[in-house]
């Protein structure tokens, strides 16, 4: 069964099977990579709704806090699908590693803020593609930049 070849370095393959090192467990990944960015995005919405009112947060489309949570939820979601997206993709690349613990839970809360970051920085879009593009391309780009910034290497 040991015959020296990649994959079976690559696997940790014995004699008596896969013997695995590392990580067990996805949740010590998975919780803060979803959760994070809701976390921020729900306490944003919420701070702003207290402090300057729903409709200045929302630019007069909104009128009540729900709808907000509601805005806020489908964006920080979308932000923690982004950062899964970004994980994968470093990890077959092999850039990185998938982000536990601390690690995991700092870059992921600083996503939505390099995310709100780059949309102050960009021009606004003058075309529905163009506004499709600049909704989700920071949303990547922040989830990228942070797991490549806070990341840690194989």
């Amino acid at each position: 069964m040991v015959d020296g070849s990649d994959a079976t370095r690559d696997w940790n393959i014995r004699e008596i099977g896969v013997v695995m090192r590392g990580m067990t467990s996805l949740r010590t990944w998975l919780a803060p990579t979803l959760l994070g960015p809701l976390t921020v995005m729900w306490g944003l919405a919420t701070l702003g709704s207290i402090v300057l009112g729903v409709e200045v947060v929302s630019f007069g489309l909104l009128d009540d806090w729900a709808l907000l949570m509601m805005w806020a939820t489908f964006f920080g979601s979308t932000m923690g699908v982004f950062l899964v997206g970004a994980d994968v993709a470093l990890l077959a690349m092999k850039m990185r590693r998938l982000p536990t613990g601390m690690q995991a839970w700092l870059s992921s809360l600083g996503t939505p803020f390099a995310c709100y970051g780059a949309w102050m920085l960009l021009p606004p879009p003058s075309t529905p593609l163009g506004g499709a593009l600049f909704v989700l391309g920071p949303m990547f780009g922040a989830a990228l930049a942070t797991r490549l910034l806070l990341g840690s290497r194989p």
